[in-house]
C-alpha cells in the first residue's frame, strides 16, 4: 500500500521556500520546545539567550506568545512559568 499526499502538503510542492530568517527562527523555536520537554531548565535559558540576541527581545515575545504558546500543554506551560517563578516543577 502507498500513503496520499494532497496538493500542498509535500514539501517539494511549495512554492515559496522559506527564507533563511524564517528556518532559523523555526530551529530556534524547536530547541526551546524541546528543552521545554525535556525539562531542561538551563538548557532552555541557554537556547532562550541565544533567540533573544538572534532575534532580539520583541520578536521572542511574539514567538513565545503567538508560536510556542499554543502548542504547549497544560504541564509544560505551568513548568515554564515555574522555571520563570524560579521554582522547579
Amino acid at each position: 500500500m502507498g500513503f496520499f499526499i494532497a496538493a500542498g502538503n509535500a514539501f517539494s510542492s511549495c512554492t515559496h521556500p522559506m527564507t533563511l530568517d524564517t528556518q532559523m527562527t523555526l530551529a530556534l523555536l524547536q530547541e526551546l520546545l524541546l528543552s521545554l520537554r525535556a525539562n531542561d531548565p538551563d538548557g532552555f535559558k541557554g537556547w532562550l539567550a541565544e533567540v533573544v540576541h538572534e532575534l532580539g527581545e520583541p520578536a521572542v515575545i511574539e514567538l513565545m506568545l503567538d508560536g510556542l504558546n499554543p502548542i504547549l500543554t497544560t504541564d509544560e506551560a505551568d513548568r515554564l512559568v515555574g522555571w520563570h517563578l524560579g521554582v522547579s516543577l
